[in-house]
């Protein structure tokens, strides 16, 4: 029986946005080749625990893969928060889901909420996030604007989308066959990973979240049942907030300075 690694599909919705109508198509990296700003490699199941947590573990990877593309800034956000608030529980989540819990709440960095070797259980792993976290998972959206949509799963969307950003696809995990993995016939998709690279008419490349090695090559012929792709960029409101309140401080002594004037003047006569 094949096994659930986590991913569940979504119901999509008039409202869910199709590749190309809510993103730019701003090809950030025309190569379609991620595979040199990789973030560190994390496992799903450390410590033999299944967090059914792929989908989260996912769209991390993603999300730190396009921060370091794009301004060379190593971050690693903890998989163990955003999967909690999520609410990822055993038979795992759903793309759209988790990918609505990080734009609307945050997350925080991985020294925050860690998943090692102290989290031994499945219990510890999804143990109660506390409110002063969830305050502090705020600044990710205050730094970054993130947006996400699905694609179209054909080898044509694909190979756009994989410019713009390292895509989030839907595998029947894990059958193997002459060095590469495949789909086997009546299977339907369970896990979701990381794709980061293809070669046409040869093989479809993943960073994987979950058994050795981490990165995999599916058959060409292997279409993901679900893809999505993401967008993020980091904002300027904080610069801007502290340059308007430079301004208003200033303006503010300014005009202390004269009103302090105007009133000793009167007072002298």
């Amino acid at each position: 029986m094949i096994k659930n690694y986590g991913l569940k599909f979504d119901i999509q919705k008039p409202e869910d946005y199709i590749f190309g109508a809510n993103l730019p198509m701003e090809e950030i990296n025309p190569s379609g080749d991620w595979s040199e700003f990789l973030p560190v490699k994390e496992f799903q199941n450390l410590n033999n625990i299944e967090t059914y947590a792929c989908v989260t573990f996912t769209i991390l990877n993603c999300i730190e893969i396009l921060i370091k593309k794009q301004y060379g800034i190593e971050k690693n956000y903890s998989e163990r928060f955003l999967a909690a608030i999520s609410g990822t529980k055993e038979g795992g989540n759903s793309p759209q889901t988790v990918a609505e819990f990080l734009r609307k709440i945050g997350v925080v960095p991985q020294e925050l909420w860690p998943f090692d070797v102290e989290i031994n259980t499945f219990e510890k792993f999804y143990s109660s996030v506390s409110p002063k976290l969830y305050e502090l998972a705020k600044e990710f959206n205050n730094e970054w604007e993130f947006k996400h949509e699905y694609v179209p799963t054909n080898h044509e969307a694909i190979s756009k989308a994989l410019k713009c950003s390292p895509l989030l696809i839907s595998v029947p995990a894990w059958f193997e066959r002459d060095g590469k993995y495949y789909r086997p016939e009546g299977f339907t998709d369970n896990h979701a990973t990381t794709m980061i690279k293809e070669r046409k008419e040869e093989f479809s490349r993943v960073f994987d979240s979950y058994d050795s090695p981490h990165i995999k090559d599916i058959e060409w012929g292997v279409l993901p049942m679900v893809i999505k792709r993401f967008y993020i960029k980091k904002k300027d409101i904080q610069e801007k907030k502290v340059w308007w309140l430079e301004i208003f401080i200033n303006l503010f002594l300014f005009l202390k300075d004269i009103f302090s004037s105007i009133i000793r003047t009167i007072w002298r006569y």
